[in-house]
């Protein structure tokens, strides 16, 4: 049993490897056809849309609650980064709370690798901000976010903010 999960495990990494090599080249393929700034503009408004539709899934679903309080969002994002990302992305790194306000700070991205090996980092727009938003706009809260530090703009690690606040 426990090597049919392992392999069924490593399927999934794989099917999800494969899913972000395909983001990957449809991201490159849009700046070539219609530059930078209309790309990434794209690649913004698709990941928000898709995060906002998969987190609302997960809640009718059941298989995730509306959070009352800022760890329990952050729950909700290492859900969400467990089931789209592979190799265990993000799910792992550090989080300090703070009040309402919860700072992530991760080293390892697989879309910066990428893009590093593309030569695309220049004036790529990162996704996260829009991942971040789509969820919290299904859970109702106001997308009070921020990236303070990023592997992007060469920072060497990613530090994102990100608080607590329902909408009313």
């Amino acid at each position: 049993m426990k090597s049919q999960i392992q392999t069924l495990t490593k399927k999934l990494n794989t099917t999800k490897q494969l899913w972000w090599l395909h983001d990957s080249y449809w991201h490159a393929t849009m700046i070539r056809e219609l530059g930078e700034e209309r790309a990434n503009q794209l690649n913004l408004e698709a990941n928000e849309r898709f995060f906002r539709k998969y987190t609302l899934m997960l809640l009718r679903s059941k298989a995730i609650t509306r959070p009352t309080n800022i760890q329990e969002l952050m729950e909700i994002f290492k859900r969400l980064w467990t089931d789209c990302f592979f190799d265990d992305l993000y799910v792992n790194d550090t989080i300090t709370f703070k009040g309402n306000t919860a700072t992530w700070t991760g080293c390892h991205c697989h879309a910066y690798d990428s893009l590093t090996n593309a030569k695309m980092t220049d004036n790529y727009a990162c996704g996260c901000q829009a991942i971040r938003t789509g969820a919290m706009k299904a859970l109702r809260l106001n997308p009070v976010h921020s990236i303070e530090k990023s592997l992007i703009k060469g920072d060497g690690h990613c530090v994102i903010t990100t608080s607590f606040e329902p909408k009313t």
